[in-house]
């Protein structure tokens, strides 16, 4: 699915149940972030889910480490933040998904399916005698649909040139002389307009084509 843009950056920490303790019993400051406080205060309260659920950001770690700093100057037990950190999560941020558009999805259901049909009939055909030997195993085969490719090919240039020819000539014998770069535009913008059209047919026989179901499936169908 498409991702958005992080909304926010921020990185969480779920702490420990070592972590909390810690706080709940020592770090009872008032000038301690929101944060801090709602883990001892859940913790003394005995809301053991509220306070497993809470999620510190890295501006809580940076005051209880200044905390520890002090606390370590006065207390009989050394303790450090990276200890208190042992079997805590790190919740990173991340981009929310978008919903794919519903006909999007399904044109790329169908797409799969008959992507893995044909690799199926493929995989197959060598034990199957029906399609053992199918048409488009044939050189002949292969040299038609080339033939088809080239002749399409040329139709659209000889297509985009002709409109080319009618906006850079055939404008100026209905109106009369035309300045140079004018005529060249107008060649230019007619020679557009027919292969965007040429484009858009094109996409249409091709999806044709994709859609058509392949005789060797149904003859294994049968």
């Amino acid at each position: 699915m498409p991702l958005e843009s992080i909304a926010d950056p921020t990185i969480r920490i779920k702490p420990s149940s070592k972590m909390i303790n810690f706080i709940s019993c020592n770090a009872r400051d008032s000038d301690a972030p929101a944060n801090i406080r709602s883990l001892y205060k859940s913790k003394r309260s005995k809301e053991e889910k509220i306070a497993k659920s809470a999620a510190l950001t890295l501006a809580d770690l940076r005051w209880l480490n200044d905390f520890l700093i002090k606390y370590r100057k006065t207390a009989t037990k050394r303790i450090y933040l990276h200890e208190l950190l042992v079997d805590s999560d790190v919740i990173l941020p991340a981009p929310r998904e978008t919903p794919r558009n519903p006909e999007l999805e399904a044109r790329i259901q169908k797409l799969t399916a008959q992507q893995n049909a044909r690799e199926y009939q493929a995989m197959t055909k060598s034990i199957d005698s029906v399609r053992k030997f199918l048409p488009e195993d044939t050189i002949a085969y292969q040299m038609k649909q080339i033939n088809k490719q080239l002749i399409a090919v040329v139709q659209f240039l000889f297509s985009v040139l002709a409109a080319f020819a009618f906006g850079f000539i055939g404008v100026e014998y209905i109106v009369g002389n035309l300045d140079f770069g004018f005529r060249l535009l107008l060649g230019i913008i007619c020679a557009l307009i027919v292969a965007l059209a040429e484009i858009y047919f094109l996409a249409l026989k091709l999806n044709e084509d994709i859609d058509v179901t392949p005789k060797s499936t149904k003859l294994h169908e049968d």
